[in-house]
């Protein structure tokens, strides 16, 4: 179901990109909820990787990756930085 959801999504990314070029002058209505779809998709993405498969919070290391991106994000680190470390503790406590 998730691969479905994936190929949904890409295509619609894909026809999203494609319209710039076509179509200049978009509305300004438009445009202003285009711009929500992109943290609306990331904290979609963030909550998959909290549950687990029964929709119970997983305590796993992509929530530990999370956890530290979080707390960075409040303490208004840029966001690179917080991406890096979130990597770094996920991959870190892959080992």
């Amino acid at each position: 179901m998730s691969g479905i959801a994936l190929l949904v999504l890409a295509l619609a990314t894909i026809a999203m990109r494609a319209a710039g070029p076509a179509a200049p002058t978009l509305a300004a209505r438009l445009a202003r909820r285009a711009t929500g779809l992109a943290p609306a998709l990331l904290a979609a993405l963030i909550v998959t990787q909290l549950v687990d498969d029964d929709g119970l919070p997983a305590a796993n290391e992509a929530s530990a990756g999370i956890a530290v991106a979080a707390v960075l994000v409040v303490a208004r680190v840029p966001v690179v930085l917080c991406v890096a470390a979130a990597a770094l503790v996920t991959g870190l406590l892959r080992l």
